[in-house]
């Protein structure tokens, strides 16, 4: 169980919009929200503008490069907040939590902030991370297709165009395909296509109507012939980030066990 966050907020900061900021940081290794992770313990801010964001990781010892890139993150997302002039991180109980600090507020590299160890840009690392996720999404949207009853035949010549949202502003409700033969498939909830192709976007691959909806992390369509040893490969990835997000919460949820809640049973919020 994930403890609600202390939030203490002045009135011109609405809460549900800071976390909506929050929950676009995500854990690089995880592909998953702080947020619905269960990192963010605390947010606090005054009239000034100043926020502090308390995180609490799985670990101790969290990779330094993971906890950077989720503490400078965190710092970039909430200063596009109007009126936040500065964001202060902090990472309860982890080895490098004085480090990171130092280097995330005046806005340091990975590399300034550790010169004994890892390059000096994090792009590397989000990248190969960015690309893992890609492959578990796109592994979650095949098994959508497949549960729909398409066959690989029918899923390599799909074009992005052929998807069909209930709610083309929104991740909420289903969706649905139309194959070759005209027929319209639902293949579930809208989110598991929204979240492939916003990982798409990012990787800047093509996604336009036009463009087959399975493309390999270069752009180019799989043959039909490939795909099945494809999906069974992107699943094993997919398969492994799982593996690795139940162990993160089995160990962050006996680090929350061992301390009193911040929060309590629901966000506390002062304005």
């Amino acid at each position: 169980m994930i403890d609600a966050p202390l939030i203490e907020l002045p009135a011109f900061l609405d809460g549900d919009t800071v976390f909506q900021h929050l929950d676009r940081v995500l854990d690089p290794e995880l592909d998953e929200s702080i947020v619905a992770l269960g990192f963010v313990i605390a947010v606090r801010g005054n009239d000034a503008g100043d926020i502090t964001v308390d995180l609490r990781l799985p670990t101790y010892w969290c990779a330094a490069n993971f906890s950077y890139l989720m503490a400078s993150d965190v710092r970039l997302e909430l200063l596009k907040l109007p009126g936040v002039r500065a964001v202060t991180v902090s990472l309860e109980d982890h080895f490098a939590s004085d480090a990171i600090l130092s280097g995330i507020a005046p806005g340091k590299s990975f590399g300034e902030t550790f010169p004994e160890g890892g390059p000096d840009s994090l792009d590397q690392t989000r990248d190969l991370f960015l690309r893992k996720g890609y492959f578990a999404r796109q592994e979650v949207l095949l098994r959508h297709l497949k549960s729909a009853g398409l066959a690989f035949e029918e899923i390599a010549s799909l074009l992005i165009g052929d998807i069909r949202f209930d709610d083309i502003q929104s991740t909420e409700g289903d969706c649905s395909v139309v194959s070759a033969d005209g027929q319209v498939r639902p293949v579930g909830e809208a989110k598991v296509a929204r979240r492939y192709l916003d990982r798409r976007a990012e990787l800047g691959l093509d996604c336009t109507e036009e463009t087959h909806l399975i493309i390999d992390i270069s752009g180019a369509a799989i043959p039909v012939n490939e795909l099945e040893t494809y999906y069974v490969r992107a699943r094993t990835a997919r398969l492994a980030m799982e593996a690795n997000g139940s162990l993160c919460s089995a160990l962050l949820e006996a680090r929350n066990s061992a301390r009193a809640p911040i929060g309590g049973p629901e966000r506390q919020i002062q304005q």
